[in-house]
């Protein structure tokens, strides 16, 4: 079973998404708070977590018993422990917010139903557990909680023409309806309780959001690039959305490997170059290996450099292979020593690799590649 390094909202709206769409409300309908929740999200995407903190006290000042605080602070835990899954004491207190945040809102519905308010909070803390779950592996509990969701997502599938953040999350929908159970056939059986989808509806839909939202544009951007680079296999696409991504964001590691993915594998290596060098000095595993194979990939395609690529590629397959996280880079590196061993006929070799490629691989493009050399 597989997933991806914030790739599994199956049904996922986050945060900002309806922070203006709520008619009956609290927080949704305070023009002044729901610029300092704004202002909080941007500092946390741009990993300014300090920054983010006096517009959160504000919030509790004001709103001392509401879900948004301890979502808040979900939130800014999950970016600033990324990735919060392998961070035992870091996780435990992610999950505890979400609960909190749950528990607060259960308690705005039983007091009001008709509380829309309560109804986004409850969606969007059932949409992090959801992702929480995939993150640690467990389908069949994601797929539970994002089946929570469905019916106050549902609602959002008719308003698209009345308020266009509404075409993303709808996009994002489509797209993963289909995409989720091809990637993790474990959550087939569950699937039937929910709304067929269409892919290429839901890309249309998401570039939509991405033109037309402003709430939602940051989660379009990431969301469009990761879905042109690993499904679609067009990086030159994807770099529209992942350039303006980063400039906003450059602090964010997640948004930096991005935007370097999409640049090395459109060939544009000479931008892709700092970026890369940038992330194989990062610490964390993740980023490390990400740059690493970026760097290979750099040294074998445009400076024709077999050796240093070599070395490159061995350091990257040598990290940490996460399932969640880095899966897919080991099955590119895996790919770059196959190629380099054919060059040097050793051909036996680079079936080995080919092979250790194949039970990782899940880009498009690498499983394309790797039918092509095993035929």
């Amino acid at each position: 079973m597989k997933t991806r390094f914030y790739s599994t909202f199956l049904i996922s709206i986050l945060f900002c998404f309806i922070l203006p769409f709520s008619l009956k409300a609290q927080i949704l309908n305070d023009a002044e708070t729901k610029e300092q929740v704004i202002h909080a999200l941007k500092h946390i995407y741009n990993f300014e977590f300090k920054e983010a903190e006096p517009y959160q006290q504000r919030i509790k000042t004001r709103y001392p018993a509401h879900p948004v605080n301890p979502l808040l602070e979900a939130i800014q835990t999950f970016w600033q422990y990324l990735p919060v899954v392998e961070n035992g004491s870091a996780a435990s207190r992610y999950q505890s917010y979400l609960n909190q945040s749950l528990d607060l809102a259960e308690k705005m519905k039983a007091a009001n139903k008709h509380d829309t308010e309560a109804t986004f909070f409850l969606l969007a803390t059932h949409s992090y557990l959801a992702m929480l779950e995939s993150d640690r592996g467990e389908f069949m509990k994601a797929g539970a909680e994002a089946k929570r969701t469905y019916g106050y997502m549902r609602k959002g599938f008719k308003l698209m023409e009345q308020n266009p953040e509404f075409y993303f999350s709808t996009g994002l929908y489509n797209y993963y309806r289909e995409q989720y159970p091809q990637d993790h056939p474990v959550v087939k059986p569950i699937m039937f309780f929910f709304q067929d989808g269409n892919k290429n509806l839901g890309l249309k839909q998401m570039e939509t959001g991405y033109q037309k939202g402003i709430f939602t544009k940051t989660e379009a951007a990431y969301y469009l690039t990761y879905v042109l680079i690993k499904h679609e296999n067009n990086p030159l696409k994807a770099l529209s959305y992942s350039t303006p991504l980063y400039k906003e964001y450059s602090n964010n590691p997640v948004y930096m490997t991005r935007h370097a993915e999409a640049l090395t594998l459109a060939g544009r290596y000479n931008e892709a170059e700092p970026l890369a060098q940038q992330l194989a000095q990062k610490k964390h595993y993740v980023f490390k290996t990400a740059g690493e194979v970026f760097i290979g990939l750099i040294l074998e395609k445009a400076k024709k450099n077999d050796a240093a690529a070599h070395t490159y590629y061995q350091k990257a397959v040598l990290n940490k292979m996460s399932e969640q996280y880095t899966q897919d880079y080991h099955a590119m590196a895996y790919c770059g020593l196959a190629r380099i061993a054919e060059r040097n006929g050793q051909n036996k070799q680079a079936k080995d690799y080919y092979q250790k490629a194949q039970k990782l691989a899940e880009y498009s493009s690498t499983i394309q590649e790797i039918k092509r050399a095993l035929k």
